[in-house]
């Protein structure tokens, strides 16, 4: 047996990061963050995340990009406007545009973007530079303002999902169940405004189970 001085050994645990890319500049993108800000990060940050928030007049490019560059960021979530490669900040100011970004901003991530038409080829892109999962709407995201919640509620069941350990299979047909049911309940209540809407928005989710232009279906925060 040694008499020489032991080194003491420690697991050191790095804190996953979430960056939460937020606009909030009109009616919408307010109406989504609002909900997001009292339902979705606070159970990310339940779960253990770490929230780095590029939000309001933070959502912009210069913080965005140095904020996804991070080494532990794992995911990125937000709202804003978009169109098919390109999502944006307040009033229509580009975040990410399909060759404006660099592959550090997405590779080894999981994103997911409430905004119009962004799955249709910024998510394809992001993919193709080793996004490891994207979900997002291919055409516009559409809701009532009266109901808006339901909507809120059904596309942020995709950050909870994930922030359960889920796969992104998994997260896919737990979303596409509660858009289902959150759907028949509005026919039920004679709300078809509500009804039509929510099942466009399901069937123009786009995740790697839809295709795996979108990524990986085993893919999970770990």
């Amino acid at each position: 047996m040694s008499d020489k001085p032991q080194r003491r050994s420690r697991n050191v645990q790095i804190e996953a990061v979430v960056v939460a890319i937020d606009s909030n500049h009109d009616p919408a993108t307010t109406a989504a963050f609002n909900y997001r800000q009292q339902k979705v990060y606070p159970y990310l940050e339940e779960k253990g995340f770490v929230i780095e928030r590029c939000q309001g007049k933070l959502a912009r490019r210069i913080y965005v990009a140095s904020a996804a560059r991070q080494p532990n960021v794992e995911y990125l979530t937000g709202v804003g406007h978009g169109n098919y490669d390109t999502f944006t900040r307040d009033y229509n100011n580009p975040i990410f545009t399909v060759g404006n970004y660099s592959p550090e901003e997405c590779k080894d991530k999981i994103v997911h973007f409430l905004s119009c038409q962004t799955a249709a080829i910024l998510g394809v892109d992001f993919v193709k530079h080793d996004c490891r999962a994207f979900f997002g709407y291919d055409i516009d995201f559409v809701f009532t303002t009266k109901t808006a919640d339901v909507f809120f509620e059904c596309d942020s069941e995709i950050d909870r999902a994930f922030a359960e350990g889920l796969t992104a299979e998994e997260v896919y047909a737990r979303v596409y169940t509660l858009y289902t049911n959150r759907a028949e309940e509005s026919f039920e209540q004679g709300d078809f405004d509500t009804f039509k809407f929510l099942e466009i928005d399901r069937d123009h989710l786009c995740a790697p189970s839809v295709d795996k232009r979108w990524g990986k279906s085993e893919a999970k925060l770990e």
